[in-house]
């Protein structure tokens, strides 16, 4: 796999925005999540993490790196759903007033994505795509090759 690593990251504290009502979610000392909610429809956010926050909105600080405009990227998922890859990737672009410019949802295999020049950050999510379970142990943000 070729690109230079950006950042590791992952799965944090909970988010405020994800609800995982009915879900058995257990968190092991090395970090990884483990997620069962056979019942929990598709399209549901399992998590988010953000590259910019209001400290006083979330109580928290971004887990997600800057980066550059025009750039491309690629998300290098150590996650685990039962079924085989049914979790998806939805990357939000928000300009400096707030509005989402743009939105990319990423599937297995391809997870690249060029970061936008009228971009100001991104969020990532992290959403069930008709999973009953879900290993989470890290996500790692790559520089994506220029030659493809």
């Amino acid at each position: 796999m070729s690109g230079s690593e950006v950042a590791t990251v992952r799965w944090g504290s909970h988010s405020c925005q994800a609800s995982l009502y009915g879900s058995a979610l257990t968190t092991r000392a090395s970090g990884e999540v483990r997620l069962v909610n056979p019942l929990m429809p598709g399209g549901t956010t399992l998590q988010e993490w953000y590259s910019s926050t209001s400290y006083q909105a979330l109580r928290a600080t971004p887990s997600l790196p800057l980066l550059h405009h025009g750039r491309r990227y690629r998300i290098d998922p150590r996650v685990v759903s039962v079924p085989a890859d049914t979790f998806l990737f939805e990357v939000r672009f928000v300009d400096r007033f707030g509005e989402v410019v743009r939105a990319e949802i990423l599937r297995a295999p391809d997870y690249d994505f060029e970061y936008p020049q009228d971009c100001a950050y991104y969020t990532l999510r992290l959403v069930n795509a008709g999973c009953d379970e879900l290993r989470f142990e890290s996500l790692t943000l790559l520089e994506a090759d220029a030659h493809g």
